[in-house]
This record gives C-alpha cells, sequence and structure tokens, in this order.
C-alpha cells in the first residue's frame, strides 16, 4: 500500500513591524489564505490551529483576528477562492452573446469539473468530505458555495431564455437540479478514488446537458 505523502506547510517570509498600511492589507489577507489552505491540506483542518496560521505567515494573532473573526472565516475566504477561479475561467469564454444555453451550460459544467477535480480544490473538497461531520462550518462553505453556483447558472439560464424567448418558470429550481446532478458525480468520483481523464469528464458533462436541455420545456 503506497503512503500518501502530505506537502511541507512553507514558511512565508516576515513583514516590516508596526500596523500594515492599507495597500498592505489585501496582500496580508492572500498571505493568510495561502497559509491556511495549506496547512489544512498538509495537517487537516481540525488540526491545524490558528495560531499556527498566523506564526507560518508570520503575523500576529491579533493581525489574523482583524481580517478573519474564526479558522472558519478563512477557510469560507479559500471556497471563495475557488469560486473566483471558476468565474474567472468561464467569463471569458461566455462573451458571446449568440452562445446557445447548451454550449453555455457544457462550458460552466465542465470548467467546473474541471478546476474541482485537479490541485487544491480536489484535496479542499476532500477535506470537507472527512471533516465535515465534525466541523460544521466546513459542511456551511460548501453549502454556500453550492448556493452560488445555482446563482450563477440560474442567471445564465435566465439570459438565454429572455434571448431565445423561451420562458423559464424557475430558473433557480433548474440550476439546482443540474448542480446537484453535477455534485453527485463528482462525490462519486471522489469516493471511488478514481482518475478521470479530461475526455471521460466532457463526455459526462455533454450527456447530462443533453439530457436536461430536452427537458426545457419542463422548467
Amino acid at each position: 500500500m503506497s503512503t500518501r505523502i502530505r506537502p511541507r506547510l512553507r514558511i512565508q517570509p516576515r513583514r516590516p513591524r508596526g500596523r500594515p498600511k492599507a495597500e498592505h492589507v489585501e496582500a496580508i489577507e492572500a498571505r493568510l489564505i495561502l497559509v491556511a489552505r495549506q496547512a489544512f491540506i498538509a495537517h487537516g483542518y481540525g488540526a491545524t490551529s490558528i495560531n499556527a496560521i498566523a506564526k507560518s505567515a508570520r503575523v500576529s494573532k491579533n493581525t489574523f483576528y482583524a481580517r478573519f473573526p474564526s479558522k472558519g472565516d478563512v477557510f469560507r475566504a479559500i471556497v471563495e477562492r475557488q469560486i473566483a477561479m471558476v468565474d474567472g475561467e468561464f467569463l471569458p469564454t461566455s462573451a458571446g452573446t449568440d452562445t446557445s444555453l447548451e454550449d453555455t451550460l457544457r462550458s460552466y459544467v465542465n470548467i467546473a469539473l474541471k478546476r474541482s477535480l485537479s490541485g487544491d480544490a480536489l484535496e479542499i473538497n476532500r477535506l470537507i468530505m472527512s471533516e465535515a461531520y465534525q466541523f460544521p462550518e466546513l459542511g456551511e462553505a460548501a453549502r454556500g458555495r453550492f448556493l452560488i453556483g445555482v446563482e450563477h447558472v440560474a442567471k445564465l439560464i435566465e439570459e438565454c431564455a429572455q434571448r431565445d424567448r423561451c420562458p423559464c418558470k424557475d430558473p433557480a429550481a433548474a440550476a439546482e437540479l443540474l448542480l446537484a446532478a453535477a455534485l453527485g458525480w463528482y462525490n462519486f468520483v471522489m469516493i471511488t478514488n478514481r482518475a478521470v481523464s479530461d475526455k471521460e469528464r466532457a463526455l459526462w458533462v455533454d450527456k447530462v446537458i443533453r439530457v436536461f436541455i430536452a427537458g426545457r420545456s419542463a422548467w
């Protein structure tokens, strides 16, 4: 049986003493989020203390609390960065106003799953699955991320419905159904610990989007 080697937590350079200037606040927050993510992945959420995060980021605990009232808040910030990365990759691909709803949703789900199946995003999601039963704030962060996804997809559906003159009775319900299907597939992949190729992922997304679009008149 192979032993999984966890990455070592990198110590960040010490910042100058004194109260940070306004222009440095964003950089301090980014450093705290980076260090916290590394620590959670390396040691787990429950085993990582705020003191350890602050020490590794070379800031005081007071500085940490000034940015994040709790460990759960910095974890939510990590999840929000995941959402921003998906949006940052998707928005340039959706610039064309004549893109069909089918192609738009296919692109969104493909990007979201691709991001979630690789790198730190995958490790954070594994962490949520393994420790959410003990730390409800992890489940709350995951739920919040899902609801934001529903909001984004519902907006895409609504925009296309207006453009195509194809009314949608409940965009949010339709979006929730689609993302629940994607989440179910994703969780199955994680639980079975399978390596999924880009081709396999794209084929599944294409299939689920075609089935979803086929029922558009019932939305």
